[in-house]
């Protein structure tokens, strides 16, 4: 696991069920790059830093799991520059999550207790579906997206890479939430989301923009 005792501790959860159910599963450990090696996350031993993924047995594989609302980004290019190869990751989908058979899954994937996927749907990798959340049909979710608990995403919606939706906000049917665009608690998206902004409310209004705080940062 990548990750820490936010969501990483979520998704060791589902691998106890489904090791419960008779899944040949088990959590081998953490790679963290602020908890130290041979320190403790929730149960499971550090294993190493991020980096140290190299130095593990070949048959483990892995899964990520450190989302930020407004570090996406960042975290997304740390992710790709460890260039872990494809055979390495996995998906780990919770026994209770209700997956159509014709949605897609990529690589990484984490679909959390009593999710809903519907027909045509398509999930891109590393993205994270927390419990409760409904994805309608044909709707598209790019990389490394983050889709909180009870979020409603309706039909043929496009969320772009490292979309951040907070717990219990609803997306109407046919938007395009553009990358790295954080959503707020509980908001209400009427129409569509330029990259990078943040916007929250009912309906959701446009707060700032992550691209405008970066730019005041590097004059700063």
């Amino acid at each position: 696991m990548l990750g820490g005792s936010g969501s990483g501790l979520i998704v060791a959860e589902t691998l106890v069920r489904l090791a419960e159910r008779g899944q040949a599963v088990r959590l081998a450990g953490f790679l963290n790059d602020a908890v130290g090696r041979g320190e403790h996350i929730g149960e499971y031993r550090v294993l190493g830093a991020f980096a140290d993924w190299q130095k593990l047995p070949s048959d483990l594989l892995f899964i990520a799991a450190f989302p930020a609302a407004k570090a996406a980004a960042e975290r997304h290019a740390r992710l790709n520059g460890l260039e872990i190869p494809d055979e390495r990751w996995t998906r780990v989908i919770d026994p209770s999550a209700l997956i159509a058979g014709s949605a897609r899954l990529d690589l990484g994937c984490y679909v959390a207790p009593n999710v809903i996927v519907e027909h045509g749907a398509q999930i891109g990798r590393h993205t994270i579906l927390r419990a409760g959340a409904y994805v309608s049909h044909d709707v598209r979710i790019g990389d490394f997206a983050f889709v909180g608990p009870n979020v409603t995403i309706l039909g043929r919606s496009i969320v772009g890479t490292g979309v951040h939706l907070a717990a219990n906000s609803v997306c109407r049917d046919g938007l395009s939430l553009g990358d790295y665009a954080v959503i707020g608690l509980g908001s209400v998206v009427l129409s569509d989301v330029a990259p990078h902004a943040i916007v929250a409310g009912n309906p959701a209004r446009l707060l700032s923009s992550l691209e405008a705080s970066s730019s005041s940062r590097s004059r700063a």
